[in-house]
């Protein structure tokens, strides 16, 4: 695998606005061990803000 350089298919995985994906994800978890929101309700919302995110990283990135 690592003898050839690397192709478009080889790449591996690109999510865009990781960094501030995993952020909310770090957030909404806090708010799950804190007892602030349950469980569904904190995943649920990271799903809606990380998902937000990637459309405008999408917006900001339409050649990708």
């Amino acid at each position: 695998m690592t003898l050839k350089p690397p192709t478009e298919n080889s790449k591996g995985i690109r999510l865009g606005s990781f960094v501030l994906i995993r952020g909310v994800i770090d957030e909404e978890l806090e708010h799950i061990f804190s007892g602030k929101q349950s469980a569904q309700a904190a995943l649920d919302v990271a799903v809606e803000r990380g998902n937000r995110l990637l459309r405008q990283f999408e917006r900001a990135n339409p050649d990708r």
